[in-house]
């Protein structure tokens, strides 16, 4: 549970005896209002327009040292353009030719920073390590004003405290020591705890949102590109920086949780990977490949695939059998991770343990608004491309099959290399590469024996597998509780699966007859939007509140969600959903402890590594088990900063029902997961 405003007593009366207007002359800015606010807030929201390198270090030399190591801060700002970029951006004949004068604007200004000459040494390591560990995250404001290319100038802040209130700001300040210090400077503060106040926090917050999600009018928004976020991630010192504070700090807040540091493997200021121990069965796994070459390994979540993928491209590269690496999944959260976790490996001095490596690689991406396969297909050498799975069959066009046989495919999350779409495009197509490996759970697409086939076609088949059962008892995810809720269905319920079977027999009149995986699916919406699941969930909740503690809460759909708001809303408002529309920033917060519970459909099922995850609450599962493991394995990871974490999963079985014995996914899900959950630790 979050805690309550009065753990925050003293800094609470601190934030609510600031002032409505704040001006030079009457006030020290710096002193008055910033310093007060950054000390004690959770989260600092800031967009403030034409920044060079050194007033981005003059602002980051000025905060005071970030002494709440919780604080992250978001920043929008517009690089400072030269008299050549606006020529050349008012002269560019098309968008794409725009993008990329924007990137090399916003790179410039990244790379400046990281000149050691340039800025102080000590400021250009806390600007990495607060960049490499999410503390900092930045992004840059490009205006389209016609013809002639402006900078975005608005100049807005919020701040938000972990009680609940939060403050914005808009006026003149930078936060650079002349404007603390000499310039003369005024600011409008709004306070949501003020009644009169709170719609214009409101809509302070909206625009920002507005801005930093890219959708304001008028406005192109870049994050950092790959190779920035490369070159900082190899500057970042793996502890934050030690830096003496210029400014007197106002008494540090209580910690809002237990600060759970994630085990990074990245690149040490050397540029050399801290490797982490191999587990025996990941060293298996990578034998049994390099001396096959192509297959599917099957690994439980949170039993290190992608470590696993990584070591053997170690061993590899280190024995010059490869000059290329193709990386394929769905979903630009999993191809994110897969950037961050693969750029510290290709640029490191070593790639693996005590092995040199003569060069790295270069990290290219084409998903999302990335568009990097042109420069992959030209030159692959020495090059890992990062794609989205959609995309492979304009790869391997260009291609050139004697290059294949030095390239090496990675397939994250293989089954879906089974689906239809992809049948039609890439059937014979990975025969050619010289290694392929394909990464799943459970590689066998439910209901679809054509798609199991597939994959084990194109990729090879399962040559290695380490389930629940191995790892837990290994002590490599932890044991858990599982809770079944019963349930019943309503008279509503029941009318919409008799409208089910009325379509079904449809079908069956018209000669288009539904398949079974289609009926089942329409089925199992019905027990999936239950309406008395939330009734008994609330009884549940109310009698154990802290199951919503650093929870992930999976329903259907949003509208089903909405639902599942209310009832949490009594008991924290360190909640957000995250749905495919939502800024991937709650799922940062999430894994840092900022927020307790994420409410989600699809969107974290597969891939994402949360180790601090304790509790899953499934309103909604397929009758598939690859989903349910994937769900359940997002809380099973172990947690390094708590070795006794003891995960718990919440479910819903349907009881005193005699229909639909055939569609009985709630029994035989609660049967495998009750058995699961007995499985002990003996290694």
């Amino acid at each position: 549970m979050i805690a309550s405003s009065n753990d925050y007593s003293q800094e609470r009366e601190i934030i609510q005896g600031l002032s409505s207007h704040y001006r030079s002359g009457t006030y020290k800015l710096g002193k008055d209002f910033f310093l007060p606010c950054l000390n004690n807030c959770s989260e600092y929201r800031r967009g403030v327009g034409y920044f060079s390198s050194t007033a981005l270090m003059a602002w980051l030399e000025v905060l005071p040292r970030f002494a709440a190591e919780s604080v992250t801060i978001y920043l929008l700002i517009s690089p400072e353009l030269s008299d050549g970029d606006r020529q050349a951006l008012q002269t560019a004949l098309n968008e794409s030719d725009r993008q990329q004068l924007r990137e090399i604007s916003a790179d410039r200004l990244v790379r400046e920073i990281l000149e050691e000459s340039y800025s102080p040494k000590a400021s250009v390591r806390l600007f990495a390590w607060m960049v490499a560990n999410d503390r900092l995250i930045i992004k840059f404001a490009f205006p389209e004003s016609g013809d002639r290319p402006g900078i975005f100038h608005e100049k807005i802040g919020i701040f938000q405290f972990p009680w609940g209130d939060r403050v914005a700001f808009t006026g003149s300040a930078n936060e650079s020591q002349r404007a603390y210090s000499n310039n003369y400077e005024s600011i409008d503060v709004y306070r949501s705890w003020i009644a009169a106040d709170e719609g214009r926090v409101r809509i302070k917050e909206e625009q920002f949102e507005e801005a930093w999600s890219g959708n304001a009018i008028a406005l192109k928004v870049l994050p950092l590109s790959p190779q920035s976020a490369a070159l900082i991630r190899a500057k970042a010192p793996e502890e934050k920086p030690a830096i003496a504070p210029k400014h007197k700090t106002v008494k540090e807040k209580p910690t809002i949780a237990p600060k759970n540091k994630t085990v990074k493997e990245k690149s040490t200021a050397y540029g050399e990977i801290k490797t982490q121990r191999k587990w025996r069965h990941q060293e298996e796994a990578i034998a049994k490949f390099l001396e096959i070459r192509r297959g599917v390994l099957e690994m439980a979540t949170g039993t290190g695939k992608t470590r696993t993928a990584i070591e053997a491209l170690s061993a590899l590269d280190a024995s010059n059998r490869i000059d290329a690496i193709i990386i394929s999944t769905e979903g630009t959260d999993l191809l994110d991770q897969w950037c961050r976790e693969i750029e510290p490996w290709a640029i490191a001095k070593r790639c693996g343990r005590n092995i040199a490596r003569s060069q790295p690689y270069r990290v290219l991406r084409h998903y999302a608004r990335h568009h990097e396969l042109g420069e992959f297909a030209l030159n692959s050498k020495n090059a890992v491309l990062v794609i989205s799975r959609e995309q492979l069959a304009s790869l391997f066009g260009r291609l050139a099959p004697d290059r294949k046989e030095r390239i090496i495919i990675i397939h994250d999350e293989v089954h879906g290399l089974g689906s239809t779409s992809m049948r039609s495009k890439l059937a014979g197509q990975h025969r050619a590469f010289g290694y392929r490996l394909g990464l799943s759970a459970t590689p066998e697409r439910e209901y679809d024996r054509d798609g199991t086939q597939f994959i084990f076609d194109e990729i090879g088949e399962v040559f290695f597998q380490f389930g629940l059962e191995e790892a837990i008892e290994r002590g490599i995810l932890c044991e858990f509780d599982y809770i079944a809720l019963p349930y019943q269905l309503t008279d509503s319920d029941r009318q919409k699966l008799r409208q089910v079977y009325a379509n079904y027999s449809q079908r069956q009149r018209q000669g288009i007859p539904m398949t079974k995986q289609e009926l089942w699916t329409k089925l199992a919406r019905v027990y999936k939007t239950a309406e008395k699941k939330p009734e008994v969930f609330a009884e549940f909740l109310q009698a154990n509140p802290k199951i919503i503690e650093s929870a992930i809460i999976f329903v259907e759909d949003k509208a089903y969600g909405e639902r599942i708001l209310e009832i949490l809303h009594p008991y924290t408002h360190r909640y957000r959903t995250y749905y495919a529309e939502d800024d991937r920033r709650y799922l940062v917060e999430f894994a840092k402890g900022k927020i307790d519970c994420l409410i989600t459909c699809h969107r974290i099922s597969q891939g994402i590594d949360i180790k601090n995850l304790k509790n899953v609450i499934l309103f909604s599962s397929a009758r598939a088990r690859l989903e349910t493991i994937q769900r359940i394995g997002r809380c099973l990871r172990s947690d390094p900063n708590f070795p006794d974490k003891r995960a718990t999963v919440v479910d819903f079985v349907r009881v005193g029902e005699n229909e639909e014995r055939e569609f009985d996914a709630d029994s035989d899900r609660h049967t495998w997961l009750s058995e699961l959950s007995e499985i002990r630790r003996n290694e």
